[in-house]
């Protein structure tokens, strides 16, 4: 039987949400398709040489590569591999979709798949396996010399066709062990990650037109019954004491969650639960009905306190007023939160900065994420900073929104980094975290998964580097070049 590899190349940060992305993919294409897929992760074991050993032991008929752009160094390196086992190659996810013409041009890949890549992928494998070549729907292709453009398919209109993901082709009980989204609540619980819809309406310029790109405008959720079966074939088969909602903005369909909560109720299941949401789309009543059914943690993206670049810069769309409230209202309903923020935007000063991690720390949430401004490629903001003259980073590696910044502004990155990490310090250190810390600490889970974070922003010269970085992200560097130079 033809064989299709699967490659999900993290090397850096390993955390315990799995591949969710990849797992559905090969689950859609296994339906549908007379192929085998196996699957090469590498986020628990972040070496080269265990893709080689997998190519050679599992001897693949077809590759497929997933990569953002942070993964584009090791994703590339792959593809090298690939090829030189002559092997076809596909590749996909954020940065391909956002960037094709400079992926095609590589003679390791053969083709791009854009966008949602479920219904793409396998119209390109069926022609692959018939021998055949030309132009693919939702796919850059190669046909000799001749490179067929395609624009991105239209995303599937009922996500309940989508089959539950592949877990066994993924060390599940690895993933489980890692999970770490609910311990402010309890650390330690046995826990995944869902996905109940796709697409978000709202216009962030740090994440669009990338994610319209990705998966459209429109939001398209699952039925809240397809969803609930998923939660509980997940129990019975991994006894998972929890879970967390990846949608960008979960709450925006009111009607949906509401379902959803009655239903999750009915199994008696009595799991644990959280979710990522905006801060004006979360009213108190509604949060009294989710946490009811175990919600007992919500993320918020607050990004900046001022309103100067929440909204002139980021186009954010939530008052600090809303951030403020909700907060409150989750505190009240004993529901956790997570703020998600962001420092060093362009132009943003160090009062503007300081302003936010002093609004962070003194409302009642128990997290927060201060990651550095990264600009993705191909986001509105990504383009507005290189016609203003920013010169990017010809490294992706450095475009590490937990340590470093792929530009310099006026604050160098140096002092950025001091500053993010006052920001952890002022914060963590703040009374109203106390508890929270220690509860983590206790717990030799919790302890490891706090670990984790830390890693994430200790100085450059403890944390552990891979010496082979800078190799992998040579071709990722030509690559940038010639983007920046022809934008």
């Amino acid at each position: 039987m033809t064989k299709v590899a699967l490659l999900f190349p993290r090397f850096r940060y390993p955390s315990g949400d799995y591949p969710l992305g990849i797992a559905t993919l090969a689950a859609y294409v296994q339906a549908r398709l007379p192929v085998e897929i196996v699957v090469c992760d590498t986020t628990f074991d972040p070496r080269l040489e265990l893709i080689e050993a997998f190519l050679d032991r599992e001897k693949p008929d077809y590759v497929g590569i997933g990569m953002s752009t942070l993964m584009l160094g090791e994703g590339l390196e792959a593809a090298r591999m690939a090829k030189a086992r002559g092997l076809r190659v596909f590749v996909g996810g954020p940065h391909p979709t956002t960037d094709p013409a400079a992926l095609m041009a590589l003679d390791t890949v053969d083709a791009v798949v854009l966008g949602e890549g479920e219904e793409s992928t396998v119209a390109l494998l069926k022609q692959w396996l018939a021998g055949g070549s030309g132009p693919v729907e939702g796919c850059w292709t190669k046909e000799g010399a001749t490179i067929h453009e395609r624009t991105r398919r239209a995303g599937i209109k009922d996500l309940d066709e989508l089959p539950f993901p592949a877990w066994e082709l993924l060390d599940m009980e690895a993933y489980l062990a890692a999970w770490g989204q609910l311990d402010s609540f309890r650390p330690g619980l046995r826990g995944v990650n869902l996905m109940a819809s796709r697409g978000c309406p709202y216009e962030c310029s740090f994440c669009q037109p990338v994610l319209d790109a990705m998966f459209g405008k429109k939001l398209r959720a699952r039925s809240p019954g397809h969803v609930v079966a998923e939660i509980v074939e997940l129990h019975r088969r991994f006894s998972i004491e929890g879970f967390w909602f990846t949608d960008d903005t979960f709450t925006t369909n009111r009607k949906w969650v509401t379902e959803f909560c009655r239903l999750l109720k009915e199994t008696r299941l009595e799991l644990f639960w959280g979710c990522t949401t905006r801060a004006n789309l979360i009213a108190p009543e509604l949060m009294r009905t989710m946490a009811d059914v175990g919600l007992r943690k919500v993320g918020i993206g607050m990004e900046s306190a001022t309103e100067h670049i929440r909204e002139g810069i980021y186009k954010k769309g939530v008052t600090a007023e809303a951030i403020d409230h909700t907060v409150r209202v989750a505190k009240e309903h004993g529901v956790a939160t997570l703020l998600f923020l962001m420092l060093g935007a362009p132009g943003e000063t160090r009062a503007e900065m300081l302003a936010t991690i002093e609004m962070a720390t003194r409302l009642p949430a128990d997290e927060a994420s201060f990651s550095l401004f990264v600009p993705i490629p191909g986001t509105e903001l990504w383009r507005k900073m290189v016609d203003e003259g920013y010169e990017m980073s010809s490294d992706y590696t450095d475009y590490d929104y937990y340590a470093r910044q792929p530009f310099e502004g006026e604050i160098s990155r140096f002092e950025l980094r001091m500053i993010q990490r006052f920001a952890y310090l002022r914060f963590y250190g703040h009374p109203l975290r106390w508890r929270s810390v220690l509860r983590s600490a206790s717990n030799a889970q919790g302890a490891r998964s706090l670990g984790r974070k830390l890693l994430r922003i200790v100085p450059h010269g403890l944390a552990p580097r891979d010496p082979g970085a800078d190799r992998r992200t040579a071709e990722a560097a030509r690559i940038v070049r010639a983007r920046v130079v022809t934008s």
